[in-house]
């Protein structure tokens, strides 16, 4: 153990006994000089800067829109809009490659504190669903009405027919096979309220066949039922079987509670904040099943501290107008169906789109390999062609297009190399030692809470779920806070935050190379796209 270069001795007592603590540990009542804490997490080089103008005119338009307008990080913008346009536009076409269809859903993840206005950007993005939302309620409650009249006339008239054939049953069977029944109205919610699987499953099944989840509680989700481990794997499987366009199907034991849907569209733009980030990025599950790589993730620099107001008005805003209308179009545009299920249309590549697909696709495989700059996201890179187009067949249906076209692949690739060097700026982040970022999250957790003093048994009882029950995790995780000096203690069973905690947080920059996916100098993977 080292000492600091003033001299003074902050021995780590053993945190595991109960014996009381030697006069070198700092008594909590006692006028002192705080010893300088030493940084638990180094931070990556920032992020590359969003690149909004490969949204094109009218989505690039919005987010620079909203980026101004809410004083959001453009990479947030991004991600609303990108999000809000991909649910208009999934349930009208999948994108036809080789005998493939794809789905153009996308699955968004953005890591930002609390208070940096997600909530506010998404509300601009989704400003004509909203919208489109409640005269869906509107004409359901008409249909509702309805449907109650014709229900109970039904069941009139089957009784009558029963009364009037009950000693001939051949007449009776063709009597009752005559009668039209009614058809109970679908649920008209086109955003799911509960991110359990079970609860995405019954919602797609009996309400709107496209939604959108989008929530700036993602850690309900991430740290929730969904994510509990004995439900874990169940909805990483079905929300990847969702992403990948595959029916819907819910089996159930009990009489009228199974069901499957074709053509189901779901598209998620979630929120978690950096106190539960790193277990998010590291889980072995969420990473090994290929649910994460399939997300596209943004975790941008926030901008609390510099928001000054301004007087600016989004309903006045041209760009905003534009993309509101278009929005619209696309939600009120009926849906083709066959069999009664939703029949995307097929968009195909054309041939010059196909040959820098194809060029993209395949400079991204040949860094998957062992020693290639994408080895370390190997999953998320081995999507990343497939969110190319997805993203282009979002933008085909948005600019009204009938092809894909080379121009529209080129802006996707270079939104995927975006998201592909974030990856790698993040995975280099949450990587390192596992119970310094551990209790760098126990720290971050204890400032979110105000803990400013407390006792060690509290924190077993009502402290974050990830130290409860386990004393030994506990007491290391405390002993690396004390040795850093972000907790002082006299006892080694009550502890006290250093007051630095409390201003700024126990990271520090690093400085690293330049990836050329961020925005290098030289070509993306050795091509230019």
């Amino acid at each position: 153990m080292t000492t600091p270069d003033d001299g003074s001795d902050y021995r780590l007592p053993d945190l595991g006994s109960d014996e009381p603590a030697k006069p070198s540990i700092i008594p909590l009542s006692s006028p002192v000089t705080y010893p300088t804490p030493e940084p638990l997490v180094q931070e990556n080089e920032t992020a590359a800067p969003y690149p909004l103008d490969a949204l094109g005119d009218l989505l690039g338009g919005a987010a620079a829109a909203i980026a101004e307008i809410v004083q959001v990080p453009e990479a947030m913008a991004g991600q609303s809009i990108l999000g809000a346009a991909a649910m208009a536009a999934q349930p009208h076409v999948n994108v036809h490659r080789d005998g493939a269809e794809i789905p153009i859903v996308l699955f968004l993840l953005t890591i930002a504190e609390s208070g940096d206005r997600k909530s506010a950007a998404d509300k601009l993005a989704l400003r004509a669903h909203d919208q489109h939302q409640r005269e869906l309620l509107r004409t359901y409650e008409e249909e509702a009405r309805a449907y109650e009249g014709r229900e109970e006339a039904h069941k009139l008239a089957k009784s009558a027919i029963k009364s009037k054939y009950k000693k001939d049953p051949r007449q009776l069977e063709a009597e009752l096979l005559g009668l039209e029944e009614p058809v109970k109205p679908k649920f008209p919610f086109i955003f799911s309220q509960d991110p359990t699987l079970e609860g995405l499953q019954k919602s797609l099944l009996h309400g709107h066949h496209s939604q959108g989840l989008f929530s700036d509680e993602g850690g309900s989700f991430f740290g929730g039922y969904a994510a509990k481990p004995e439900n874990i794997m169940g909805t990483v499987s079905g929300l990847s079987k969702l992403w990948d366009g595959s029916p819907v199907v819910r089996t159930r034991s009990a009489e009228g509670e199974s069901a499957m849907r074709y053509g189901c569209r779901l598209t998620a733009h979630l929120m978690i904040q950096p106190v539960i980030a790193f277990n998010v990025l590291n889980n072995p599950l969420m990473q090994g099943q290929g649910f994460l790589p399939r997300f596209l993730i943004a975790w941008p620099e926030s901008l609390a501290g510099t928001r000054l107001y301004r007087r600016l008005d989004p309903t006045k805003d041209a760009r905003l107008l534009r993309y509101w209308e278009r929005m619209k179009v696309l939600l009120e545009k009926e849906v083709t169906l066959l069999h009664g299920d939703p029949a995307p249309f097929s968009v195909s590549l054309d041939q010059p789109g196909m040959d820098l697909w194809v060029e993209a696709h395949d400079a991204i495989e040949v860094q998957i390999g062992r020693l290639g700059d994408l080895a370390s996201i190997k999953a998320t890179a081995g999507k990343a062609a497939e969110n190319v187009l997805r993203i282009a067949g979002g933008f085909a249906v948005v600019e009204d297009r009938g092809t894909i076209g080379a121009d529209l692949i080129e802006r996707a690739t270079k939104l995927v190399h975006w998201y592909l060097a974030e990856d790698l700026r993040l995975t280099h982040r949450s990587k390192g030692d596992e119970q310094l970022q551990q209790a760098q999250q126990l720290l971050d957790w204890l400032v979110e809470k105000d803990w400013q003093s407390f006792d060690r048994d509290k924190l077993c009882r009502s402290g974050p779920p990830f130290v409860r029950k386990d004393t030994k995790k506990r007491n290391a995780l405390l002993g690396e806070l004390v040795e850093r000096r972000w907790l002082l203690t006299a006892d080694t069973k009550t502890f006290k935050l250093h007051p630095l905690a409390l201003k700024k947080t126990a990271k520090a920059p690093v400085t690293r190379p330049s990836s050329s996916l961020n925005g290098a100098s030289k070509p993306m993977f050795g091509g230019e796209i």
